[in-house]
Protein backbone atom coordinates (compact mmCIF):
# COMPACT_ATOMS: atom_id res chain seq x y z
CA UNK A 1 0.00 0.00 0.00
CA UNK A 2 2.55 2.28 0.66
CA UNK A 3 5.29 1.34 -2.03
CA UNK A 4 7.51 4.26 -3.04
CA UNK A 5 6.52 6.97 -0.49
CA UNK A 6 8.43 9.56 0.16
CA UNK A 7 10.28 9.36 3.69
CA UNK A 8 11.08 12.27 5.54
CA UNK A 9 13.90 11.65 8.38
CA UNK A 10 12.33 14.73 9.93
CA UNK A 11 8.92 12.50 9.86
CA UNK A 12 10.53 9.54 11.53
CA UNK A 13 11.91 11.54 13.90
CA UNK A 14 9.10 13.68 15.42
CA UNK A 15 7.38 10.53 16.66
CA UNK A 16 10.17 10.12 19.44
CA UNK A 17 7.66 12.67 20.83
CA UNK A 18 6.15 10.49 23.81
CA UNK A 19 2.97 9.72 23.30
CA UNK A 20 1.35 11.88 26.37
CA UNK A 21 -2.27 11.45 25.12
CA UNK A 22 -3.82 10.02 22.86
CA UNK A 23 -6.64 10.73 19.85
CA UNK A 24 -9.08 8.02 20.95
CA UNK A 25 -9.21 10.03 24.33
CA UNK A 26 -10.99 12.88 22.25
CA UNK A 27 -13.72 10.38 21.47
CA UNK A 28 -16.88 10.56 23.83
CA UNK A 29 -17.96 7.27 24.54
CA UNK A 30 -21.27 8.02 26.13
CA UNK A 31 -22.86 9.44 22.31
CA UNK A 32 -21.74 6.01 20.46
CA UNK A 33 -24.47 3.50 19.94
CA UNK A 34 -24.17 1.88 23.17
CA UNK A 35 -23.92 -1.41 21.64
CA UNK A 36 -21.54 -4.13 22.54
CA UNK A 37 -19.31 -4.89 19.52
CA UNK A 38 -19.07 -0.95 19.37
CA UNK A 39 -17.65 -0.43 23.01
CA UNK A 40 -15.88 -3.48 22.41
CA UNK A 41 -13.86 -2.65 19.07
CA UNK A 42 -13.54 1.20 21.21
CA UNK A 43 -11.89 -0.59 23.66
CA UNK A 44 -9.88 -2.71 21.78
CA UNK A 45 -9.01 0.29 19.46
CA UNK A 46 -7.33 1.85 22.45
CA UNK A 47 -5.21 -1.11 23.81
CA UNK A 48 -3.74 -0.76 19.74
CA UNK A 49 -3.53 2.96 19.48
CA UNK A 50 0.22 3.31 21.04
CA UNK A 51 1.46 0.52 17.96
CA UNK A 52 -0.60 1.91 15.30
CA UNK A 53 -0.94 5.95 15.84
CA UNK A 54 1.68 5.99 13.34
CA UNK A 55 3.50 3.67 10.14
CA UNK A 56 6.51 2.31 11.00
CA UNK A 57 9.20 1.06 8.68
CA UNK A 58 10.80 -1.63 10.85
CA UNK A 59 7.95 -3.00 13.52
CA UNK A 60 9.64 -3.46 17.12
CA UNK A 61 7.01 -3.74 19.03
CA UNK A 62 6.34 -6.66 21.52
CA UNK A 63 3.00 -7.64 19.73
CA UNK A 64 2.78 -9.22 16.84
CA UNK A 65 2.00 -6.87 13.65
CA UNK A 66 0.08 -9.61 11.84
CA UNK A 67 -2.06 -9.56 15.35
CA UNK A 68 -2.19 -5.68 15.26
CA UNK A 69 -4.14 -6.39 11.25
CA UNK A 70 -6.35 -8.80 12.54
CA UNK A 71 -7.96 -7.07 15.48
CA UNK A 72 -7.64 -3.75 13.94
CA UNK A 73 -9.58 -4.90 10.65
CA UNK A 74 -12.54 -7.24 13.03
CA UNK A 75 -12.65 -3.72 15.13
CA UNK A 76 -13.02 -1.64 11.46
CA UNK A 77 -15.80 -4.62 9.92
CA UNK A 78 -17.98 -3.98 13.27
CA UNK A 79 -17.96 -0.29 13.55
CA UNK A 80 -18.63 -0.10 9.63
CA UNK A 81 -21.78 -2.26 10.24
CA UNK A 82 -22.79 -0.03 12.82
CA UNK A 83 -22.45 3.12 11.00
CA UNK A 84 -24.59 2.30 8.48
CA UNK A 85 -26.70 1.23 10.76
CA UNK A 86 -26.70 4.40 12.83
CA UNK A 87 -26.33 7.14 9.87
CA UNK A 88 -26.62 10.21 12.02
CA UNK A 89 -24.17 9.66 14.49
CA UNK A 90 -21.28 12.00 14.09
CA UNK A 91 -19.32 10.35 16.84
CA UNK A 92 -19.56 6.99 15.75
CA UNK A 93 -18.24 8.21 12.27
CA UNK A 94 -15.10 9.71 14.32
CA UNK A 95 -14.25 6.92 15.84
CA UNK A 96 -14.76 4.41 12.78
CA UNK A 97 -12.63 7.08 11.03
CA UNK A 98 -10.14 7.11 13.44
CA UNK A 99 -9.83 3.23 14.03
CA UNK A 100 -9.79 3.07 10.11
CA UNK A 101 -6.39 5.39 9.93
CA UNK A 102 -4.93 3.27 12.43
CA UNK A 103 -5.68 0.38 10.07
CA UNK A 104 -3.67 1.85 7.44
CA UNK A 105 -1.47 2.70 9.61
CA UNK A 106 -0.29 -1.35 9.94
CA UNK A 107 -1.89 -1.71 6.25
CA UNK A 108 -5.29 -2.71 5.93
CA UNK A 109 -6.72 -2.63 2.50
CA UNK A 110 -9.38 -0.21 1.89
CA UNK A 111 -9.03 1.69 5.31
CA UNK A 112 -7.70 4.96 3.74
CA UNK A 113 -10.84 5.38 2.25
CA UNK A 114 -12.76 4.24 4.95
CA UNK A 115 -11.16 6.84 7.03
CA UNK A 116 -11.87 10.07 4.77
CA UNK A 117 -14.54 8.89 4.15
CA UNK A 118 -16.41 8.86 7.32
CA UNK A 119 -13.89 11.59 8.54
CA UNK A 120 -16.36 13.88 5.27
CA UNK A 121 -19.77 12.10 6.99
CA UNK A 122 -19.12 13.17 10.22
CA UNK A 123 -17.74 17.03 9.60
CA UNK A 124 -21.35 17.08 7.52
CA UNK A 125 -23.07 16.17 10.57
CA UNK A 126 -20.95 18.21 13.13
CA UNK A 127 -19.25 20.92 11.00
CA UNK A 128 -18.56 23.33 13.83
CA UNK A 129 -17.13 20.24 15.43
CA UNK A 130 -12.87 20.56 14.84
CA UNK A 131 -12.22 16.77 15.49
CA UNK A 132 -12.87 15.49 12.40
CA UNK A 133 -10.75 17.80 10.13
CA UNK A 134 -8.01 17.16 12.77
CA UNK A 135 -8.00 13.41 12.47
CA UNK A 136 -8.57 13.77 8.82
CA UNK A 137 -5.67 16.29 8.62
CA UNK A 138 -3.72 13.84 10.86
CA UNK A 139 -4.10 11.10 8.52
CA UNK A 140 -2.90 13.00 5.26
CA UNK A 141 0.03 14.48 6.67
CA UNK A 142 1.01 10.75 6.66
CA UNK A 143 -0.04 10.06 3.37
CA UNK A 144 0.81 12.33 0.27
CA UNK A 145 -2.05 14.32 0.76
CA UNK A 146 0.80 16.45 3.19
CA UNK A 147 0.00 19.90 2.50
CA UNK A 148 -4.04 19.27 2.41
CA UNK A 149 -3.36 18.08 6.05
CA UNK A 150 -1.28 20.75 7.20
CA UNK A 151 -3.71 23.19 5.83
CA UNK A 152 -6.59 21.46 7.33
CA UNK A 153 -4.60 22.07 10.98
CA UNK A 154 -3.82 25.55 10.46
CA UNK A 155 -7.48 26.24 9.35
CA UNK A 156 -8.09 24.70 12.81
CA UNK A 157 -5.37 26.90 14.41
CA UNK A 158 -7.17 30.02 12.77
CA UNK A 159 -10.34 29.10 13.95
CA UNK A 160 -10.03 28.01 18.18
CA UNK A 161 -8.12 29.98 20.48
CA UNK A 162 -5.15 27.60 21.29
CA UNK A 163 -5.65 26.70 25.06
CA UNK A 164 -9.19 25.34 23.74
CA UNK A 165 -7.39 22.76 21.43
CA UNK A 166 -6.64 18.85 23.15
CA UNK A 167 -2.66 18.05 24.45
CA UNK A 168 -3.21 15.32 21.49
CA UNK A 169 -4.05 18.17 18.84
CA UNK A 170 -0.52 19.92 19.31
CA UNK A 171 1.37 16.80 19.76
CA UNK A 172 -0.02 15.81 15.94
CA UNK A 173 -0.01 19.53 14.76
CA UNK A 174 3.68 19.53 15.66
CA UNK A 175 4.18 16.11 14.03
CA UNK A 176 3.11 17.52 10.80
CA UNK A 177 4.41 20.95 10.72
CA UNK A 178 7.63 18.94 11.20
CA UNK A 179 6.91 17.26 8.36
CA UNK A 180 5.66 20.11 6.31
CA UNK A 181 8.38 22.91 6.19
CA UNK A 182 7.18 25.35 8.93
CA UNK A 183 9.95 24.83 11.40
CA UNK A 184 8.15 27.85 13.25
CA UNK A 185 4.46 26.51 13.37
CA UNK A 186 6.39 23.54 14.90
CA UNK A 187 8.37 25.70 17.42
CA UNK A 188 5.13 27.46 18.40
CA UNK A 189 3.51 24.31 18.85
CA UNK A 190 5.99 23.23 21.26
CA UNK A 191 5.55 26.26 23.07
CA UNK A 192 1.83 25.82 23.38
CA UNK A 193 2.25 22.13 24.63
CA UNK A 194 5.26 23.25 27.39
CA UNK A 195 2.22 25.89 28.61
CA UNK A 196 -0.58 23.00 28.71
CA UNK A 197 2.26 21.12 30.90
CA UNK A 198 2.81 18.37 28.48
CA UNK A 199 5.91 17.62 28.75
CA UNK A 200 9.42 19.03 29.06
CA UNK A 201 11.53 20.80 26.63
CA UNK A 202 13.72 17.59 26.69
CA UNK A 203 10.89 15.31 25.62
CA UNK A 204 10.40 17.87 22.51
CA UNK A 205 13.90 17.76 21.79
CA UNK A 206 14.04 16.11 18.74
CA UNK A 207 11.56 18.28 16.82
CA UNK A 208 12.69 21.35 18.36
CA UNK A 209 16.46 20.28 17.20
CA UNK A 210 14.92 19.24 13.69
CA UNK A 211 13.06 22.69 13.55
CA UNK A 212 16.49 24.97 14.84
CA UNK A 213 17.76 23.37 11.67
CA UNK A 214 15.69 24.24 9.09
CA UNK A 215 16.21 28.06 10.50
CA UNK A 216 19.27 29.27 9.52
CA UNK A 217 20.39 32.02 11.76
CA UNK A 218 21.29 35.69 10.40
CA UNK A 219 25.13 36.58 9.84
CA UNK A 220 26.16 40.02 9.99
CA UNK A 221 29.59 39.19 8.87
CA UNK A 222 28.03 37.43 5.57
CA UNK A 223 27.78 39.22 2.14
CA UNK A 224 24.32 37.82 1.04
CA UNK A 225 23.16 37.26 -2.42
CA UNK A 226 19.95 38.59 -3.48
CA UNK A 227 18.80 34.96 -3.80
CA UNK A 228 19.67 33.98 -0.49
CA UNK A 229 17.42 37.14 0.71
CA UNK A 230 14.21 37.36 -1.80
CA UNK A 231 12.40 34.86 -3.17
CA UNK A 232 9.81 35.49 -5.72
CA UNK A 233 6.74 33.87 -6.82
CA UNK A 234 3.71 34.31 -9.32
CA UNK A 235 -0.15 34.94 -8.68
CA UNK A 236 -1.83 35.71 -11.24
CA UNK A 237 -0.62 38.66 -12.95
CA UNK A 238 1.06 40.25 -9.55
CA UNK A 239 4.55 39.12 -8.39
CA UNK A 240 4.96 38.12 -4.49
CA UNK A 241 8.55 39.07 -2.83
CA UNK A 242 9.38 37.86 0.44
CA UNK A 243 12.35 38.46 2.23
CA UNK A 244 12.36 36.37 5.69
CA UNK A 245 15.88 38.37 6.76
CA UNK A 246 14.19 41.26 6.15
CA UNK A 247 10.89 40.57 8.10
CA UNK A 248 8.85 41.68 4.65
CA UNK A 249 6.25 40.10 1.80
CA UNK A 250 5.69 42.36 -0.87
CA UNK A 251 3.29 42.61 -3.97
CA UNK A 252 3.86 44.62 -7.34
CA UNK A 253 2.22 44.36 -10.54
CA UNK A 254 3.67 42.18 -12.75
CA UNK A 255 4.65 44.88 -15.36
CA UNK A 256 7.07 46.87 -13.29
CA UNK A 257 10.46 46.49 -13.65
CA UNK A 258 13.12 45.26 -10.49
CA UNK A 259 15.87 48.67 -10.14
CA UNK A 260 17.65 46.36 -6.90
CA UNK A 261 16.87 43.58 -4.81
CA UNK A 262 19.78 43.33 -2.63
CA UNK A 263 21.30 43.19 0.92
CA UNK A 264 23.89 45.46 1.15
CA UNK A 265 25.65 47.19 3.96
CA UNK A 266 22.93 45.36 6.15
CA UNK A 267 20.48 46.75 4.54
CA UNK A 268 17.56 45.09 2.71
CA UNK A 269 16.29 47.51 -0.54
CA UNK A 270 13.48 46.53 -2.68
CA UNK A 271 13.54 48.65 -5.38
CA UNK A 272 10.89 48.85 -8.28
CA UNK A 273 10.25 51.21 -11.48
CA UNK A 274 6.61 51.19 -12.44
CA UNK A 275 5.06 53.02 -15.49
CA UNK A 276 5.66 54.84 -18.01
CA UNK A 277 3.31 57.64 -17.92
CA UNK A 278 2.81 60.39 -19.90
CA UNK A 279 3.94 63.52 -18.54
CA UNK A 280 4.26 67.01 -19.38
CA UNK A 281 6.78 66.37 -22.64
CA UNK A 282 7.87 62.57 -22.47
CA UNK A 283 6.94 59.36 -20.75
CA UNK A 284 8.46 58.81 -17.37
CA UNK A 285 8.74 56.19 -14.61
CA UNK A 286 8.17 56.79 -10.99
CA UNK A 287 9.83 54.60 -8.32
CA UNK A 288 9.04 52.69 -5.13
CA UNK A 289 11.26 51.67 -2.46
CA UNK A 290 11.57 49.65 0.07
CA UNK A 291 14.39 50.05 2.97
CA UNK A 292 15.20 47.57 5.99
CA UNK A 293 17.83 48.85 8.69
CA UNK A 294 19.13 47.72 11.99
CA UNK A 295 18.50 51.55 14.18
CA UNK A 296 21.41 52.72 15.68
CA UNK A 297 22.26 52.25 19.27
CA UNK A 298 19.80 55.07 20.99
CA UNK A 299 18.87 56.00 17.55
CA UNK A 300 14.67 57.10 17.70
CA UNK A 301 12.60 56.30 14.48
CA UNK A 302 12.31 60.37 14.45
CA UNK A 303 15.04 60.92 14.33
CA UNK A 304 15.77 58.12 12.11
CA UNK A 305 13.02 59.78 9.46
CA UNK A 306 14.62 63.30 9.89
CA UNK A 307 17.89 62.44 8.14
CA UNK A 308 16.30 60.96 5.43
CA UNK A 309 14.06 64.00 4.42
CA UNK A 310 16.54 65.27 2.19
CA UNK A 311 16.42 67.73 -0.97
CA UNK A 312 13.65 69.56 -0.64
CA UNK A 313 10.84 70.57 2.15
CA UNK A 314 8.71 68.09 3.94
CA UNK A 315 5.38 68.04 5.63
CA UNK A 316 3.82 65.27 7.35
CA UNK A 317 0.51 63.52 6.04
CA UNK A 318 -1.68 60.39 6.39
CA UNK A 319 -0.48 57.32 3.97
CA UNK A 320 -3.39 55.58 2.35
CA UNK A 321 -2.23 52.55 4.78
CA UNK A 322 0.38 51.95 8.03
CA UNK A 323 1.52 48.78 7.82
CA UNK A 324 2.35 48.95 11.30
CA UNK A 325 0.73 50.18 14.73
CA UNK A 326 2.34 53.58 13.64
CA UNK A 327 3.53 55.26 11.66
CA UNK A 328 5.37 58.48 10.55
CA UNK A 329 5.12 60.13 7.25
CA UNK A 330 5.63 63.06 5.25
CA UNK A 331 5.37 63.89 1.64
CA UNK A 332 7.43 66.37 0.27
CA UNK A 333 8.08 68.99 -2.47
CA UNK A 334 12.01 69.03 -4.47
CA UNK A 335 11.61 72.49 -6.46
CA UNK A 336 12.92 72.08 -10.01
CA UNK A 337 14.15 68.62 -9.52
CA UNK A 338 12.39 67.15 -13.03
CA UNK A 339 12.69 70.80 -14.44
CA UNK A 340 9.96 70.47 -17.22
CA UNK A 341 8.19 67.74 -15.79
CA UNK A 342 7.73 69.55 -12.79
CA UNK A 343 8.98 69.42 -9.34
CA UNK A 344 10.14 66.32 -7.28
CA UNK A 345 7.03 64.62 -5.36
CA UNK A 346 8.08 62.08 -2.68
CA UNK A 347 6.58 60.45 -0.25
CA UNK A 348 8.14 58.96 3.28
CA UNK A 349 7.02 56.11 5.46
CA UNK A 350 8.68 55.00 8.11
CA UNK A 351 7.41 52.57 10.68
CA UNK A 352 9.53 49.95 13.15
CA UNK A 353 8.90 46.42 14.44
CA UNK A 354 10.10 44.65 16.94
CA UNK A 355 11.36 41.35 16.27
CA UNK A 356 8.56 39.10 16.73
CA UNK A 357 7.99 35.27 19.37
CA UNK A 358 8.61 33.14 16.39
CA UNK A 359 10.38 35.10 13.45
CA UNK A 360 8.95 33.75 9.65
CA UNK A 361 5.74 32.32 10.87
CA UNK A 362 3.52 34.72 8.83
CA UNK A 363 5.64 33.88 5.83
CA UNK A 364 5.32 29.94 5.96
CA UNK A 365 3.05 27.42 3.92
CA UNK A 366 3.02 24.16 4.02
CA UNK A 367 5.19 22.48 1.17
CA UNK A 368 4.38 19.54 -1.06
CA UNK A 369 6.00 16.58 -1.26
CA UNK A 370 8.40 15.92 -4.08
CA UNK A 371 7.18 13.49 -6.68
CA UNK A 372 8.74 9.88 -6.04
CA UNK A 373 10.84 8.05 -7.93
CA UNK A 374 9.13 4.65 -8.75
CA UNK A 375 12.89 3.17 -9.31
CA UNK A 376 14.15 3.98 -6.83
CA UNK A 377 12.28 2.41 -3.59
CA UNK A 378 12.18 4.25 -0.43
CA UNK A 379 13.29 7.75 -0.49
CA UNK A 380 14.75 10.08 1.98
CA UNK A 381 14.10 14.01 1.84
CA UNK A 382 15.02 16.80 3.88
CA UNK A 383 13.29 20.14 4.14
CA UNK A 384 14.40 23.33 2.60
CA UNK A 385 16.72 25.90 5.49
CA UNK A 386 14.82 28.81 5.62
CA UNK A 387 16.30 32.22 6.38
CA UNK A 388 15.84 33.81 9.72
CA UNK A 389 14.91 37.39 10.24
CA UNK A 390 17.64 39.82 11.40
CA UNK A 391 17.05 39.82 14.92
CA UNK A 392 16.01 42.61 17.55
CA UNK A 393 14.33 45.87 16.59
CA UNK A 394 14.07 46.87 12.79
CA UNK A 395 12.91 50.31 10.98
CA UNK A 396 11.52 50.14 7.74
CA UNK A 397 11.00 52.90 4.84
CA UNK A 398 8.90 53.17 2.25
CA UNK A 399 9.44 56.06 -0.29
CA UNK A 400 7.90 57.23 -3.74
CA UNK A 401 10.34 59.43 -6.02
CA UNK A 402 8.02 61.19 -8.62
CA UNK A 403 7.49 64.15 -10.79
CA UNK A 404 4.88 65.95 -10.06
CA UNK A 405 3.60 66.34 -13.91
CA UNK A 406 3.28 62.10 -12.91
CA UNK A 407 1.67 62.12 -9.26
CA UNK A 408 -1.35 61.06 -9.67
CA UNK A 409 -0.84 57.43 -11.02
CA UNK A 410 2.11 57.03 -9.11
CA UNK A 411 0.46 57.44 -6.23
CA UNK A 412 -2.04 55.07 -7.36
CA UNK A 413 1.11 52.58 -7.33
CA UNK A 414 2.78 53.91 -3.92
CA UNK A 415 -0.77 53.24 -2.56
CA UNK A 416 -0.47 49.59 -3.79
CA UNK A 417 2.41 48.60 -2.49
CA UNK A 418 1.57 49.87 0.63
CA UNK A 419 -1.76 48.59 0.73
CA UNK A 420 -0.02 44.47 -0.31
CA UNK A 421 3.04 45.21 2.35
CA UNK A 422 3.00 42.90 5.05
CA UNK A 423 5.67 43.00 7.84
CA UNK A 424 6.05 40.41 10.59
Amino acid sequence: MRKNVVVLCAFLAAFSVPLLHADLAAIHANALPQETAVLAALDDARQLEPYCKSWTMKWEYAIAKDEVVARLGKDLGFLTLAAKNHPENAELRLLTGLVASYAYNVDVEGSHETAINMFDEAQKLVPGDFRAPWFRGRLQCQTRELKAGAEGFLAIENSHAWEALPVAFWQDYSNCTTIADLPAHTLRAVDHLEKLHAGTASDFATIVDLAHHQLVAYDPNKEYKPEEVWHAEHAGQDIVVTGTLCGVRLQVHGDWSVGRLEFANGSCVALFVTGPYQATTRKMRPSVMLLVQQPKADETLEAYSKKLQVGGTYEPFVPARCPAPSCIAFKGVQSGAYKSEGDGRPQLVFFEREQPEFPGLIFESPADLPEPDTKSGTQFYRPTPSQQRIPGKLYYLVTLDTAASIEEPALKDFDFFLQNLTVE
